[in-house]
């Protein structure tokens, strides 16, 4: 080998979120997001909008398949080739697609509205709907005017939602109740509430001998302490749920500058369910809320970063998800040190939130947030794979299938996707998805959180610049950069 031969080497694919460490510590500067990534996690929040839509969350073939749909063209974003085009060409073309996609959700959320729904409300989502297309327009200064206007729009019909009569549904009750407890100084672990449906839809020996069910919060403190503001001042916690939407709204649409980012803030607030989730007050808006605070702290704050991460860790369990693929959020170089250091500090939020309930009562504390969160009972008439099987052979599939998948798709998104905040909330997306739709049960808040995590997968992405590709290029191919540069010099001649 000729001493003026300098040997090249490829990175394989699989060090893909360890690039760092093959160039002394230090992050791959070309690290951008792709355009069949944002796309496909349109693809994805379009699909499991409708699928949660077609019966509100429950089974039905045609759930399933747009369900099937959605996970197909979110893997298939990880699994295609790149194509690159420049940054302007991918704003312009995810703009257009992001417009037509707020178009049909909200044809699709008018299609299905209900009778009794007055004209003002479905006067609002439409205003909504228009000021999400006036983004198109690209008028920087106005992007401020625009999202607060249609956040105000939404939060109209956010309240005409809450207004209407209570749903009965045992989550409202729950909160209600622990809420109420938590004001006079009692242990909301403590709280007995009947159940509202058949004792044979709540895990066995969850049902004491008088008939109440043995537990009233099977959440994490934290989710009870955010809505616990909103049973204060309007008493009815679901003021906080629409709070946490708005909230994340508004960081969805300024994670970033330009146009797209305010686009996915309005596509994720006319998702079909919205409006559905929060008049049943389920907690997946305070999982959005704490996942905002990630991913705008990881666009925009990163000394932010690690104290967002614990809040969000804290909120419900089905986050512990999101901890493998965290290695994507870290920049710079001394990945591991950042790691740790992260580690650190989340872990500290996480300790010093539950800390207290949990030494309130130890017992009741794990038996509420651990043992019945890991041992669900299954639900056949979920929307879930596992109740599809179920329907076909009449026994009940084996219920580690949802782990399994999961651990595989954080594998996969590990070596396939960039270190970027983008590819962080896809592949939450992808992993709690798959862990969901595999799962013993999952309804429509399930998915919702979803639909969120692929909003901000599109929000904060950064396409990439086409003189970076270049460079790219050339540091793996010297040569034939060398010649291309030698033939351009030579047509300019």
């Amino acid at each position: 080998m000729p001493l003026t031969t300098v040997p090249t080497f490829r990175i394989p694919p699989m060090t893909a979120p360890f690039r760092q460490l093959a160039a002394n510590g230090e992050q791959d500067p070309t690290e951008r997001d792709t355009l069949k990534l944002s796309l496909g996690a349109i693809g994805f929040v379009l699909a499991v909008g409708y699928a949660i839509h077609v019966k509100n969350g429950y089974y039905a073939p045609e759930a399933l398949l747009w369900l099937t749909i959605g996970l197909a063209l979110l893997l298939l974003s990880f699994l295609l080739p790149d194509v690159r085009p420049s940054q302007r060409t991918s704003s312009r073309v995810l703009a257009w697609v992001l417009a037509a996609a707020i178009v049909v959700e909200t044809l699709v959320g008018l299609w299905r509205a209900t009778k009794g729904v007055g004209l003002l409300p479905v006067f609002a989502t439409v205003v909504v709907a228009v000021l999400g297309l006036v983004q198109l327009r690209d008028w920087v200064r106005l992007k401020p005017l625009f999202v607060a206007l249609a956040v105000a729009a939404f939060a109209y019909t956010g309240f005409y939602v809450i207004s209407l009569p209570d749903p009965a549904i045992d989550v409202f009750d729950w909160q209600q109740q622990t809420s109420l407890a938590l004001t006079g100084a009692r242990n909301p672990y403590l709280v007995r509430i009947a159940p509202r449906y058949g004792k044979q839809l709540y895990p066995r020996g969850t049902i004491d001998e008088n008939g109440y069910a043995i537990y009233a919060l099977p959440y994490p403190p934290l989710s009870l302490l955010m809505v616990l503001p909103g049973f204060v001042l309007g008493n009815d916690v679901r003021y906080a749920d629409l709070f946490a939407l708005v909230v994340s709204a508004v960081l969805m649409a300024f994670a970033r500058p330009g146009r797209v980012a305010a686009l996915a803030a309005l596509l994720f607030l006319l998702t079909p369910r919205t409006l559905y989730v929060l008049w049943n007050a389920w907690t997946e808006p305070l999982m959005v809320l704490t996942f905002s605070l990630v991913m705008f702290c990881a666009c925009r704050w990163r000394s932010g970063l690690p104290w967002a991460l614990g809040l969000f860790l804290a909120t419900k369990q089905t986050t512990i998800w999101a901890v493998p693929l965290v290695v994507l959020l870290v920049e710079g170089p001394n990945l591991w040190k950042q790691l740790l250091l992260i580690a650190l500090k989340a872990g500290a939020v996480v300790a010093v939130i539950n800390a207290p309930f949990l030494l309130w009562n130890v017992r009741e504390f794990v038996h509420a947030v651990v043992l019945l969160r890991v041992v669900p009972s299954f639900v056949p008439y979920a929307l879930t794979y596992l109740a599809w099987m179920y329907r076909l052979t009449g026994k009940v599939p084996p219920t580690w299938l949802g782990a399994v998948l999961a651990v595989a798709a954080v594998v996969l998104v590990l070596r396939k996707a960039a270190r970027t905040p983008a590819a962080f909330a896809a592949g939450v997306t992808l992993v709690t998805a798959l862990f969901f739709a595999f799962s013993q049960q999952a309804f429509c808040n399930y998915y919702y959180f979803t639909i969120g995590t692929a909003c901000w997968a599109i929000a904060a992405a950064r396409m990439p610049r086409r003189d970076e590709k270049e460079a790219a290029s050339c540091e793996l191919r010297p040569r034939a950069c060398s010649r291309n540069a030698s033939r351009d010099f030579s047509k300019a001649g």
